[in-house]
């Protein structure tokens, strides 16, 4: 396997320090490549990095809400109206997730929900068992979020190396779960020792990280609190960050 993992974007919803919003992309040599989370800046980070955005033939969301979905109307449009060939579009996401692209698309561009049938883009949504997605399996753990969100923690099997994504969650132990055995985990840390609903605070992993069985850990979805600091004892993930999956 030769893979890897940009970040294309680390923030929050709120952009704090000028953080571009969730989504990660996994590219191969030859492709096909696959996004997880499409945040409503995605569109711009994969131009700014002159990726390659027709190879893109997965998306998979962790939760609807927009700093990690929104930017797929941008994807829609630009698939449709930019790019001479295509190949369709699979997007994985919890229950409901046909009807939740198809409402942001009329939302944002009136008129367009049609061009997801027309660009032949699919949807399938997560049953919490491994699923194969293409060349990658993925499961789907439901986290504790804002429940309208349906949030999960996402984690995917790439031949023997495995990494999860927690999406955006407070303290759950099934993020034990989630992490246990995996080369890579990606956790929310949106701030220090502020403890908010539906999200993690740096004082939380300091006290569970010792039941987090993984080979490495990376902090994302970072607040203001958490950029403020010189220094920290996790690694933390940063805008156009590259990552080896091997």
């Amino acid at each position: 396997m030769n893979k890897k993992l940009t970040v294309l974007g680390s923030g929050d919803a709120f952009a704090s320090g000028g953080k571009f919003t969730t989504s990660f992309l996994i590219t191969a040599v030859d492709g096909p490549d696959y996004l997880i989370d499409c945040g409503a800046s995605t569109l711009v980070r994969l131009k700014q990095l002159g990726c390659a955005i027709g190879r893109i033939d997965r998306i998979f969301l962790s939760h609807f809400h927009g700093d990690h979905y929104g930017g797929l109307p941008f994807l829609v449009i630009y698939h449709r109206f930019m790019l001479q060939e295509t190949r369709p579009v699979t997007v994985y996401g919890p229950e409901g997730v046909a009807d939740k692209v198809r409402q942001l698309q009329e939302a944002l561009y009136p008129g367009t929900g049609g061009l997801l049938d027309e660009l032949g883009w699919q949807f399938v949504e997560y049953t919490h068992q491994w699923q194969t997605a293409g060349d990658v399996d993925v499961r789907a753990i439901p986290v504790t979020h804002a429940p309208a969100s349906r949030p999960h923690g996402l984690r995917f099997r790439e031949g023997s190396f495995q990494f999860a994504f927690t999406g955006d969650t407070e303290w759950d132990d099934r993020l034990i779960e989630l992490a246990d055995g995996t080369d890579l985990f990606i956790t929310e840390c949106n701030q220090y020792g502020t403890e908010s609903p539906g999200h993690l605070s740096l004082r939380t992993l300091q006290e569970k990280h010792g039941q987090l069985r993984t080979k490495r850990m990376l902090l994302t979805h970072m607040g203001d609190e958490m950029l403020a600091l010189h220094e920290c004892a996790f690694e933390r993930m940063y805008d156009g960050m590259e990552i080896s999956l091997a």
